[in-house]
């Protein structure tokens, strides 16, 4: 069996949902130097990634593998200013931090948001949705031009809401998957949401670091599922169909209710406007042309 070159892996946002399931993946064959503001127990430095000092002690002499999933960790009661802050100003900084070391490839998790995004001109009036999407596209073009000025290896993960077999209670899907196991039936609504599988994703960029591959690649499961099929998923319990009239304005109707409980109380309910907004929209994302679309699907 032909052993994996060992790689040195400089992995940024170590603390997050993707990492805490990637890093399980790398450790075991690679050298990881993990970057993460919060501490965890994968994570060797503490700092922010804008910050020069937290990579002063890396080795000058050794090449360099990076694994970007730093990113805002908020949808809601947002700033403009403060995505831009988080996914362009400390991405900019970033980039002048490590400009001095050697870089072998440069694996950017981007997102789906991005593709509206560059349809999106930034400002700070911008709601926090569209300055997401906005400041994710300026965070990929930025680090895409550093890594071409630099002619090193460059590749854009595409990914949309992530799941796992265990259904994420800070997510719509994962709410409504969580809620369905207390009722018999579940609400039709035929949108198309596109996900991604945290076991294939985690696979595919794991096989990214030891393989030749560039460019963008569009990781999402296909096909791409309604949201009915979607809150089905993993669920152990036989569900029945139903159609519930005008759901849509009612939870439009809870959604501005839990808002004003928020603005009094600060109690958080989860439900919001841009929450309902963002689960009855299409994210198949069957317009976008000049991606790569199959090589993720081949890794499952």
């Amino acid at each position: 069996m032909t052993s994996i070159e060992k790689k040195n892996i400089i992995i940024t946002g170590s603390s997050g949902y993707v990492a805490t399931h990637l890093l399980p993946i790398l450790e075991t064959e690679h050298n990881l130097i993990c970057i993460d503001t919060i501490e965890s127990k994968h994570t060797n430095i503490v700092g922010n990634i804008a910050e020069k000092k937290n990579f002063l002690k890396l080795d000058r002499d050794l090449s360099y593998i990076i694994i970007n999933l730093a990113a805002a960790r908020f949808d809601f009661n947002v700033t403009s200013e403060r995505y831009y802050d988080q996914n362009v100003i400390n991405h900019k900084n970033f980039l002048h931090n490590i400009n001095s070391l050697k870089i072998e490839k440069f694996i950017h998790v981007s997102s789906v948001a991005a593709f509206d995004g560059e349809k999106i001109k930034y400002s700070s009036s911008l709601k926090c949705d569209d300055a997401y999407r906005a400041t994710k596209y300026l965070q990929a073009r930025l680090i895409n031009d550093w890594c071409k000025s630099k002619k090193i290896r460059f590749v854009e993960l595409m990914p949309s809401a992530i799941y796992d077999k265990t259904p994420r209670k800070d997510t719509n899907i994962g709410k409504l998957q969580s809620f369905a196991k207390f009722i018999p039936f579940i609400p039709i609504i035929p949108v198309k949401k596109s996900l991604t599988y945290m076991n294939n994703f985690v696979s595919f960029i794991s096989s990214l670091v030891v393989d030749q591959r560039t460019g963008s690649f569009l990781t999402i499961e296909q096909p791409v599922k309604t949201v009915t099929e979607i809150i089905k998923l993993n669920t152990k319990i036989k569900l029945i169909p139903i159609k519930i009239p005008l759901l849509q304005q009612i939870l439009f109707f809870f959604s501005y209710l839990f808002l004003v409980v928020w603005k009094l109380t600060k109690i958080d309910l989860k439900l919001y406007p841009n929450r309902v907004t963002k689960l009855y929209k299409d994210t198949s994302y069957d317009w976008i042309k000049n991606i790569d679309r199959t090589s993720y699907q081949t890794n499952e």
